[in-house]
């Protein structure tokens, strides 16, 4: 996907992964932070759930790292907007090369940056101190994926599979959830009414592209996992 239809795509998201409202919002509930404790989010995008954690902790700080200038624009806008730009840094860098240490990690949809679920769980053991928290996220195959599926996404875990690497790298589940379908029809629309909306005649025949995958590929196959994890 080329960077010019990856940006219309995210112009229509508010958060880059199958993700609602309520299930946003019940994410922020379950990760305890005290006055004074700092959030790091490996790979943020433009930083939505770590600035909406900022929100709900006044008395927090936080860093968003991501390799996208142009996403950690949207999210240095969004802070300034909210009035959060002096607790939050947005460091354009490799997430996989960040030493930072945190009492709550995030990392939702940027296994990839890491070269897969293991060694981005494995890096996020290193990154979360004792007693703190680390959200991970990401998609797995819920069934048996079709061929028209594995080419439109590629391999993925089985969920058994995400929970036993979290286990390994040194975590407890403390809770674990799954997007639901309405997350991802919701998600899959959004993503594509940016390119619809363009105007770009390219832009829409690559979301209708998309939206074929979707509906006779991947829809009934793919889920996304959303681990709240305990050092142990």
């Amino acid at each position: 996907m080329s960077e010019t239809f990856r940006r219309l795509a995210h112009a229509g998201l508010t958060f880059n992964a199958p993700l609602s409202e309520e299930r946003a919002a019940g994410l922020v509930r379950a990760l305890p932070i005290a006055p004074g404790h700092h959030v790091l989010d490996l790979g943020c995008g433009w930083g939505e759930l770590l600035l909406r954690i900022l929100a709900a902790h006044p008395a927090t700080t936080g860093t968003g790292v991501d390799t996208s200038r142009e996403a950690l624009d949207r999210g240095l806008r969004a802070s300034t907007r909210l009035g959060l730009h002096e607790r939050v840094e947005l460091v354009e860098a490799a997430a996989e090369t960040c030493a930072d240490v945190a009492d709550v990690v995030l990392c939702v949809a940027a296994s990839h940056a890491f070269g897969g679920h293991r060694a981005a769980l494995e890096a996020l053991r290193q990154h979360v101190t004792a007693g703190g928290r680390a959200l991970y996220a990401d998609g797995y195959w819920a069934a048996d994926p079709s061929e028209a599926a594995l080419a439109a996404i590629g391999e993925l875990p089985r969920l058994e599979e995400l929970e036993t690497a979290a286990r390994a790298a040194g975590f407890r589940i403390e809770h674990g959830s799954s997007s639901s379908q309405e997350e991802w029809d919701a998600f899959e629309a959004a993503w594509r009414s940016g390119l619809e909306s363009s105007g770009d005649a390219d832009a829409i025949a690559f979301a209708a592209q998309r939206r074929r995958e979707y509906e006779d590929g991947y829809r009934d196959a793919i889920g996304f996992a959303w681990l709240v994890l305990v050092p142990v």
